[in-house]
């Protein structure tokens, strides 16, 4: 299930494309990759890649947005095991980044790619609950983002991940007790994201997906409809968006559009021919609870047993278990409502 769209795929700086770094040529490529991963075309989307890698093997841009790709299709799929492929783009995006910092010290860009990639790899371990290691890499990416920024205060799409960073950082600091005092900046964390909605050139569907579920989570289920209606429309079948929809239906408890929702994302890995078991398990079980809520008894108890019987990469077992432990509670409850 994606939560986080790889934010920084869409980090194309809404400055003047200096060709002293980047050509309008790989420019165009860029936003090829972008659109294409958008719409779960990767294939497509990494062969790009591997051209301007060879093109030009000492240019960050092809390794970076390499990275970017597989990291979105990891999450698409919730398939991990290209994740050492994935950190030996990001180290080539880092180590060439830092070399361009010394050649083109006034140029936004290779603190851009320097900060992306790190911020990158601090995402991945962050969803591996590698919490220490994550923040400690996010500040490292903020700090090369922030310096790209003062390079260029126009670039807007940088907004997203520094806007991203303060929201998340206050959020956890109540929680993660070995985290130093911060002051509370979700507010200023939600109005930069906002930033990049309304000014970036190329964050948009990031920052978008990014706020959809910062609302969510807080609950504000009206201002998240509009932003996910607007996002669904904008990228119809688009399962970065889909997701999100179909969560939001679940937590407002609209069961028959959450049903429909659910079972378009079915439908899309169905028709692409991809084997996902977590997020199938996933939209199982939220299948059985939709059920369950209509008063389809026997149905919840097809959908919860289905569930429960798929095997789960061991990569995965840990966040699997709450999903298994909700599935058996609605198998439990419909059972006896049936009995």
């Amino acid at each position: 299930m994606i939560k986080h769209l790889a934010i920084y795929i869409f980090f194309i700086p809404s400055i003047s494309f200096s060709q002293e770094y980047l050509t309008k040529n790989t420019i165009v490529r860029v936003q090829a990759i972008i659109s294409n991963t958008v719409f779960q075309r990767y294939s497509e989307a990494l062969a790009i890649c591997d051209t301007l890698e060879k093109e030009n093997p000492q240019n960050p841009v092809g390794y970076f947005f390499h990275a970017a790709t597989l990291q979105s299709r990891m999450l698409d799929y919730e398939n991990y095991a290209a994740i050492d492929t994935f950190f030996k783009y990001t180290e080539k995006a880092i180590n060439q980044s830092k070399k361009d910092i010394k050649k083109h010290p006034k140029s936004s860009w290779p603190y851009f790619f320097l900060g992306g990639a790190i911020g990158y790899e601090a995402m991945v371990r962050g969803k591996n609950n590698e919490l220490f290691h994550a923040f400690r890499d996010g500040w490292k990416s903020i700090n090369a983002l922030q310096t790209a920024l003062e390079l260029d205060s126009t670039n807007y799409d940088i907004y997203l991940g520094i806007g991203t960073y303060k929201y998340y950082r206050s959020k956890l600091s109540k929680f993660l007790k070995w985290l130093p005092f911060v002051n509370d900046e979700r507010e200023l964390g939600k109005e930069m994201i906002q930033l990049a909605i309304e000014n970036g050139n190329f964050t948009r569907p990031a920052a978008l997906n990014g706020l959809f579920w910062i609302l969510v989570k807080e609950e504000n289920f009206a201002e998240a409809e509009s932003l996910i209606n607007m996002a669904v429309a904008e990228h119809p079948g688009s399962r970065f968006f889909l997701w999100g929809k179909a969560k939001l239906n679940l937590k407002q408890k609209k069961w028959r559009e959450a049903l429909q929702s659910y079972n378009e994302i079915l439908a899309t890995y169905d028709r692409e021919n991809i084997k996902t078991p977590f997020n199938r398990m996933q939209c199982y079980t939220y299948l059985a609870e939709i059920k369950f809520n209509l008063g389809n008894l026997d149905e919840a108890i097809r959908y919860a047993t289905q569930a429960l019987q798929i095997e789960i990469d061991p990569y995965l077992k840990k966040r699997a278990k709450e999903i298994r432990h909700q599935a058996r509670d609605i198998l439990k409850k419909a059972e006896k409502q049936s009995s």
